[in-house]
């Protein structure tokens, strides 16, 4: 790897997307999947700004290390570099397996950008090898400063569901098992459905129906608000083509009254949405999907589960928290 390496846009990411998804797989220390392909780039393009990208890569097909980032204007009006998704903050702009040649990559990049002032690395653990090559690797008269920190939830599934469960609260379980026997009792199934390049925008429709009457519908919060509506769009077919896509039904009577949406890259999954139907919520059909979902996921060999960022409610299914933190260098 020299200088600053081969340069890269949107297209080009979408494009090998396969590449681009090996080099995120072998990085040690970042959310995987929401530093991947099927992340970033709906994310760039459905909710983030028209911004110039500032990507390179140390191979034009088949890159080892990656910087991902998009330089955008501030409203000051100094120009300043971000990571391809800063909605969150949980995509990683440093991609590979070697971190200090990954961070080089990105600072030769940087150095060779002339006008900004500020750059944003997202998704960077503390203290971690990322974190580490930045300090010590840092140009004269670039000063590096941390933010405020990001947390995701997630849970060990790598030993079954009986040890997924043995590690949850014995009124936990208790209350699980007897939701999935009154479920049963009032003919509730859940069934996966392969998603594929031919039936992906259908089964969209076929989400969207099924929120339409959740709370998440009611209230305008879930996938149906226009900037999400065009996130989840965009992301389903580039997971289709991966076969990365997890999608899951629950029915009743031939009705769709719930459906849990998530994604697997390598041994991890990603949940991403679920919803159900209001007239069902006294069944849990939340907690059902999810525990089915996992049974499923442990069946086909998932050893993490990812549940996103930090809500109350993902505490009772997880067992670890995972924190990245913004990585800002001011250049003077």
């Amino acid at each position: 790897m020299t200088g600053a390496g081969t340069a890269w846009t949107l297209a080009d990411i979408e494009h090998h997307a396969v590449a681009f998804d090996v080099a995120c797989l072998s990085t040690p220390e970042v959310d995987h999947f929401c530093s991947s392909s099927a992340w970033v780039v709906p994310a760039a393009q459905a909710l983030m700004p028209s911004r110039r990208p500032v990507i390179a890569t140390d191979s034009a097909t088949a890159p080892r290390s990656i910087f991902a980032a998009m330089a955008n204007q501030h409203p000051d009006g100094f120009e300043y570099i971000e990571p391809l998704e800063l909605a969150w903050g949980l995509a990683s702009p440093l991609l590979g397996a070697e971190p200090v040649a990954t961070v080089e990559l990105a600072l030769h990049r940087l150095a060779a950008e002339r006008h900004w002032r500020m750059a944003l690395l997202a998704g960077i653990v503390v203290d971690g090898a990322h974190s580490q090559a930045l300090q010590r690797r840092l140009p004269r008269g670039w000063v590096l400063r941390l933010g405020q920190p990001t947390l995701r939830h997630r849970a060990n599934i790598a030993d079954g569901v009986d040890g997924f469960l043995a590690r949850r609260s014995a009124q936990f379980r208790k209350t699980l098992l007897k939701n999935v026997r009154r479920a049963e009792r009032a003919g509730i199934s859940f069934a996966a459905v392969t998603v594929t390049a031919a039936n992906a925008a259908a089964l969209f429709e076929r989400i969207l129906a099924c929120e339409q009457h959740s709370w998440k519908g009611r209230d305008e919060v879930g996938m149906s608000v226009d900037a999400m509506r065009n996130f989840y769009a965009a992301m389903l077919p580039m997971l289709a083509a991966s076969g990365a896509a997890r999608l899951m039904f629950a029915s009743n009577a031939d009705r769709d009254i719930a459906y849990v949406l998530g994604a697997r890259l390598g041994a991890e999954y990603r949940g991403l949405q679920f919803s159900y139907h209001d007239d069902y919520a006294a069944l849990s059909l939340g907690s059902l999907c999810q525990y089915h979902q996992i049974v499923a996921l442990v069946a086909e060999g998932v050893e993490l589960y990812d549940l996103g960022s930090e809500m109350e409610y993902k505490q009772r299914w997880a067992e670890e928290n995972f924190v990245t933190t913004i990585h800002t260098i001011i250049r003077r």
